[in-house]
């Protein structure tokens, strides 16, 4: 067996909301992680239908108050329920059995910090947030 392809931090798309907007311009960092769910009380269904865990979507991204910014549009729309998400690691416009995308629906984190420490000849500031996904990220392999 040859070995697995690797995914390379060279590209990767996160397209938000509807009409679905792509922010990867501002990113400098997407995750989708999971957590087990903080529940007091976890049914037998929850369990067999994978509710036993709670994913999210992790970023870091530039700051910028332009008006069509990643970070402007956290601030306008925080705290939104339902909003669609496609998250393709590979950049690739369709997704593929080899370059999938995954897809689903999130709210919007909290407002987004601004400003930082002073720097000479710095980078510019970033922010992270971290986005709930509802449910469990679908798959799409272009199938």
């Amino acid at each position: 067996m040859a070995g697995s392809t690797r995914i390379r931090g060279a590209a990767l798309t996160l397209s938000v909301g509807s009409p679905a907007v792509d922010y990867k311009c501002d990113i400098t960092s997407a995750t989708i992680t999971n957590e087990e769910t903080d529940s007091d009380v976890l049914t037998f269904c929850d369990v067999e239908e994978g509710n036993d865990r709670t994913y999210f979507l992790n970023i870091t991204a530039i700051q910028s108050t332009d008006a069509d910014s990643l970070w402007s549009y956290i601030w306008d729309q925080s705290g939104t329920e339902g909003v669609a998400f496609t998250y393709a690691p590979h950049g690739n416009a369709s997704p593929s059995a080899s370059q999938p995308h995954f897809t689903g629906t999130l709210t919007i984190g909290d407002k987004p910090e601004i400003g930082g420490e002073a720097v000479r000849d710095g980078n510019g500031y970033t922010f992270e947030t971290t986005w709930e996904i509802d449910g469990i990220p679908v798959i799409d392999r272009g199938e």
